[in-house]
């Protein structure tokens, strides 16, 4: 059976309505103790109920654990706008974190138990039983060194989950009995490296692989690659801060040292072990299927740490039309049809132009040719723009009879004036793009009109860390740790400019230009845009700029985020596209971003578990 899925009779209910902040209790399903420390497939399938806590980016009643309103993850930063005029996060958009009442239970900030914090408790307090009971489970010691090398590991996972959002906190390593966890905090890297400490122990345990039916379960590889990018996030500016001030800090480049050296670990144990473990990174013909491919095809070669779920019909059909389509292709009415998340022209822009020189360069360099018109616009961009992004006009698949689909979300169409006039939307507005990462060209409801097949073809996982991030870890690392694309860390077998042309070149886009790569301003700013392409809608975006302290001159204005209206030249009919476009750029004014001030870096703490708690600090600003 597959690891989501809890041995019978282990299914855990979780109480953590009234518990004290580091006391929210697990029930093992009734199971006495004796029961819970049988043997080796009782104490697994104990610990294996904290998986479906982790967090769920993919699936429509998914990310952080409970409904996100119909609307992506992705429009936490500057990635996407949200259509759905109900969506829970425009609290959160407004920079005012302390939620009270009933909503809190759903949304990224809050105490309520389906959000990270109120997950992340209850499997902490699950592991920590499991390391603290092992000995009374009858096992062999490979299979001793298995389990406490997977919970180890999510130890550390869910610890990570809680301090990348409220900075460092009491260390979780025992079960706690009530009374005993009004603990002080400490400080993020006091945090982190108590968490590491737990990595190392995984790496030491954990198997190079698992037999298919297993496959989701932590491997060594996930754990090399988990170590370097928790170090990454130790060593950036935010992670410089203590417990009482906000400020803009640099890297330590002695942390920054350490996590680049753990990613090549990582990348050299990856290259040498491919022949047993199967990971790599994917070819440029293989990259599409990097997000979605078919139920019959258990992991993907860039998969290193996955959250593997086979979602039932009704939430895939759901997340495809809640998250990406417009009600034309979703063939609905209500709320999840116009529910679908915008990729903002901010994100476009992000990708590269080819110059007539036939090198890549930044859309703002005047050697790219780039201009905001159609012959310019939205050509010859770097590869990965087709494969992540639709806009109006764009082939999609086809009619039920064959007839070529064009994307219809120009100025005048039908979509777009439902849109103007929906009741969910409500006057919500829509960036002019779409999101074609996750999606294939039959998934609508134009070429299937009725039957759920066109949502069953594929599925799509939530992918924690992939190989691709793994050379971006490595680079910004590197070049943070020296001051130089260059240069090479000690017992590194790379520079970060290498790590960044391996990940262009792998889609065919050009080598870095050297102007760039000399000037370690310009070099900042690449490897931080490559970064945001690669890993464009994959959940982080947010903690980026968040951890680089670069969120409140993002967000400064009061509309930072923008689209483009595609006026349609030409006439055209039901089925048929217009000869071309004019554009015009727009202030999204519904896309407030309050984020511009230094409290909002750190998440709130929930405000009662403050007031209860004696040594729980409050983050600054709150």
């Amino acid at each position: 059976m597959y690891i989501y899925i809890l041995l019978a009779g282990f299914f855990l209910l979780l109480n953590v309505g009234c518990e004290d902040f580091l006391d929210k209790r697990e029930d093992a399903g009734g199971l006495d103790e004796t029961s819970v420390y049988a043997n080796y497939e009782s104490i697994r399938g104990f610990l294996d109920g904290v998986y479906s806590k982790l967090d769920n980016y993919n699936w429509f009643e998914s990310a952080d654990g409970g409904s996100y309103g119909r609307t992506y993850v992705g429009v936490m930063a500057d990635e996407m706008a949200a259509t759905y005029n109900s969506t829970v996060f425009a609290k959160f958009f407004s920079g005012s974190w302390l939620l009270t009442g009933k909503s809190e239970n759903v949304t990224e900030i809050g105490n309520g138990d389906k959000t990270p914090i109120g997950k992340a408790y209850p499997s902490l307090r699950i592991v920590n039983r499991v390391i603290a009971n092992i000995d009374k489970v009858p096992l062999t010691e490979e299979q001793k060194k298995e389990i406490l090398g997977q919970a180890y590991f999510y130890r550390a996972w869910f610890y990570f989950s809680v301090i990348k959002r409220y900075g460092g906190m009491p260390i979780i390593d025992r079960v706690f009995e009530g009374g005993d966890d009004d603990l002080p905090r400490v400080t993020y890297h006091e945090s982190s490296d108590w968490m590491i400490g737990d990595i190392d122990k995984a790496i030491a345990m954990l198997p190079d692989t698992w037999e298919n039916m297993q496959y989701g379960r932590p491997t060594k590889l996930a754990a090399m690659a988990f170590k370097e990018m928790a170090l990454l996030y130790d060593a950036s500016p935010l992670m410089q801060n203590d417990l009482n001030s906000i400020e803009v800090k640099t890297y330590d480049r002695e942390r920054a040292k350490k996590a680049a050296q753990a990613a090549w670990q990582a990348i050299k144990y990856m290259k040498d072990n491919e022949g047993v473990t199967g990971v790599r990174m994917e070819t440029k013909e293989e990259y599409t299927n990097i997000f979605w491919f078919p139920d019959t095809q258990i992991k993907q070669p860039e998969h290193i740490w996955t959250r593997r779920s086979m979602k039932n019909t009704t939430d895939r059909s759901k997340t495809l039309r809640a998250f990406w389509l417009y009600p034309e292709l979703a063939t609905g009415t209500g709320a999840e049809a116009f529910a679908m998340s915008c990729p903002t022209l901010n994100a476009v822009n992000m990708y590269e132009r080819q110059g007539d020189d036939g090198i890549y360069y930044p859309i703002d360099d005047p050697r790219s040719g780039y201009e905001f018109d159609p012959e310019h616009a939205f050509t010859k961009r770097d590869p990965r723009f087709y494969n992540n992004i639709l806009i109006p006009g764009d082939k999609w698949g086809t009619y039920q009879n064959g007839a070529t689909y064009y994307i219809r979300l120009w100025v005048g169409s039908k979509p777009y004036n439902d849109f103007l006039t929906s009741k969910h939307s409500n006057g919500r507005e829509i960036s002019g793009f779409m999101c074609r990462k996750f999606l294939w060209e039959d998934a609508h409801g134009q070429h299937f009109p009725s039957g759920n097949d066109k949502w069953l073809r594929y599925c799509a996982q939530t992918v924690f860390i992939r190989v691709a991030q793994l050379y971006l870890d490595f680079a910004e690392a590197s070049f943070e740790a020296t001051g130089s694309a260059t240069a090479t860390v000690e017992n590194c077998g790379m520079t970060a400019e290498e790590a960044i042309n391996l990940v262009r070149n792998r889609v065919d886009v050009t080598d870095l230009p050297s102007d760039i790569v000399n000037d370690p301003e310009k070099f900042r700013e690449a490897y931080r845009r490559e970064r945001g392409v690669e890993l464009m809608f994959e959940h982080h975006r947010w903690w980026d700029v968040r951890r680089w302290m670069i969120m409140h001159d993002l967000f400064k204005t009061a509309y930072p985020l923008q689209g483009v209206k595609f006026h349609p030249v030409g006439s055209y009919g039901d089925k048929t596209r217009p000869e071309s476009f004019t554009y015009e750029k727009f202030d999204m004014t519904k896309e407030v971003r309050g984020f511009s001030n230094m409290r909002n870096y750190w998440y709130p703490l929930p405000q009662h578990d403050v007031d209860a708690l004696r040594n729980l600090q409050q983050n600054p600003g709150w």
